[in-house]
C-alpha cells in the first residue's frame, strides 16, 4: 500500500509541474551601468513538451525571434535567441517567469531583468 502511494504522489507532482506553454508579458529592464533603468516590455510565446521549449520572444507580440536550444527542467527555462546573441536563464513559478539574460557586446557582458506574467 505504502508503494501504492508513493507512486500516485510521484505521478500527481508530475501532472502538476509546471508548464511553461503559453503567452507571457512583463517587462525587461538593463542591468549595465549605461543603462537608464527603465522598465521595456517584453512578449513571450513558448511551447513546452517535456523538457524541450519552442517559441518567441521579443518585445511585442508582432516582434518575435525564434527561441533556440529550449530546454524546461523543473521550473528552469533556458534557451537562446541567436539574432540578438542573448541567453536566457529564467525560472517559472506558476503564473510568473523571471529571471537573467545576458549577452556579449563589444567585449562587455550586458545583462538584464526579466519579468513576466501568463497572459489569460
Amino acid at each position: 500500500m505504502l508503494k501504492f502511494l508513493l507512486a500516485l504522489s510521484l505521478a500527481v507532482m508530475t501532472l502538476m509541474a509546471a508548464d511553461a506553454t503559453g503567452k507571457w508579458s512583463g517587462t525587461i529592464v538593463r542591468l549595465d551601468p549605461d543603462s537608464d533603468g527603465e522598465a521595456k516590455p517584453a512578449y513571450m510565446v513558448l511551447k513546452q513538451d517535456g523538457a524541450k521549449l519552442t517559441g518567441t520572444a521579443g518585445p511585442s507580440a508582432s516582434e518575435q525571434f525564434e527561441v533556440q536550444a529550449g530546454k524546461a527542467v523543473e521550473g528552469r527555462l533556458t534557451f537562446q535567441i541567436q539574432e540578438h546573441g542573448m541567453t536566457f536563464d529564467l525560472k517559472q513559478q506558476g503564473d510568473e517567469i523571471t529571471g537573467e539574460i545576458t549577452r556579449e557586446r563589444d567585449g562587455q557582458t550586458q545583462k538584464a531583468k526579466l519579468t513576466l506574467k501568463r497572459q489569460n
